[in-house]
């Protein structure tokens, strides 16, 4: 690896996930940062180690799997930690922040929390977060860098040191989001929806958090009101067994349609007329930006920073309702095309003035530069 690369990220897998998606968006939109950058990959997922490679950011990969190769790679992990050229050490999610503590070899580490529920029902790191990390937060991170504030607020009530807590929220180059009507047409056209169908999607893998089941009952309630009515899901494992027996349980064959992983995300979301989130938790929901910068129109359980993305807090639903999310669903079909455009705009105004890439590049550098003066000068 580089020795002009004195920043070295510990991410739990490369998968699509919503750490990665943003350090990739933080590295792609600022040259200084990602000349710093060089990523170490702990997970076998590996969805997005090829854009990072398109970018010139080194990845190396040592997945840490239960088998004879795992004392060989964590010593690997430790002497890239501990080389001269390591000079601060950011870490995503759970596992990697116990890691980079524990292996970190007395370099500045920087941990970064990324949900709002601390892994509860999730046992390795739900240990690590809730017993391990608290415990391990005022001995070993010089800075806990957390997506938003009431992760902030839970991880603080969890025991986390509140003196080292900070927060960064997400940041989008709004200018790299658009509506693309011919894409949102073809996929229509593959999938055999009708030009005239009102389509209701959620972007987001299958995971205990993300609640499909309350989504699907909801769409379910809604449909003899919208006979037109179509889900689409995408993300990780939406196209298994699960999704399966929810559609099954709420006779929705034909109507849900699960796509599993997407590459294009411009195109799923530009099919959409409605976004809907049902999670029960969330740290910063990147996709309700994205599917506002995508022109949909969105709807969100009041979870995470989902508050603070939407213009009009009536587009907010408590998780796990399915008849206020069925009343929302209605009440946005209803809406004229205007009313719609009207709703979308305002919600993206509110991402571009307060979530702009660039403002948060900036309290990115400030942070690792206040930890390491010269950092970043380092790898110019």
């Amino acid at each position: 690896m580089s020795t002009s690369r004195p920043l070295v990220h510990v991410v739990a897998g490369l998968g699509a996930g919503g750490a990665e998606t943003f350090l990739l968006r933080l590295l792609r939109a600022d040259p200084v940062l990602r000349q710093a950058s060089r990523i170490v990959s702990i997970r076998p997922l590996d969805a997005l180690s090829g854009e990072f490679e398109a970018l010139g950011v080194p990845v190396l990969k040592l997945p840490l799997a239960a088998d004879l190769h795992l004392p060989g790679r964590v010593l690997a992990l430790r002497r890239v930690l501990a080389q001269d050229d390591t000079r601060l050490i950011q870490s995503w999610l759970y596992l990697s922040d116990t890691l980079a503590a524990l292996f970190g070899a007395g370099k500045p580490v920087v941990w970064g929390i990324r949900s709002s529920h601390g892994a509860r029902g999730k046992r390795l790191t739900g240990l690590l977060a809730r017993r391990l990390n608290p415990w391990l937060s005022s001995r070993i991170p010089a800075a806990i860098i957390c997506c938003g504030q009431q992760a902030l607020d839970a991880h603080r009530a969890l025991g986390y040191d509140a003196k080292r807590l900070q927060c960064i929220p997400n940041g989008y180059e709004t200018q790299r989001f658009h509506r693309d009507p011919a894409a949102a047409a073809a996929l229509r056209d593959e999938l055999g929806i009708p030009a005239d169908a009102f389509v209701v999607g959620m972007a987001a893998r299958t995971d205990i958090y993300k609640d499909h089941d309350t989504l699907l009952q909801a769409v379910a309630l809604a449909r003899p009101v919208i006979p037109n009515l179509r889900l689409l899901l995408c993300g990780k494992g939406t196209e298994g067994a699960e999704i399966a027996g929810l559609i099954e349980r709420y006779g929705l064959a034909g109507i849900c349609i699960p796509l599993g992983l997407q590459s294009d995300m411009r195109r799923f979301y530009s099919a959409l007329d409605l976004h809907l989130l049902s999670s029960l938790s969330e740290g910063f929901p990147n996709v309700v930006a994205e599917a506002t910068l995508y022109g949909c129109g969105s709807l969100s359980t009041d979870v995470g920073e989902a508050r603070a993305l939407l213009a009009d807090p009536a587009t907010l639903m408590p998780p796990g309702d399915a008849s206020t999310m069925r009343d929302r669903i209605l009440a946005f079909e209803r809406l004229s095309p205007a009313e719609r455009a009207q709703q979308s705009a305002a919600n993206r105004a509110v991402v571009a003035s307060q979530f702009d890439m660039n403002r948060i590049v900036q309290l990115y550098r400030a942070a690792y530069e206040n930890l390491v003066p010269g950092l970043l000068g380092e790898a110019a």
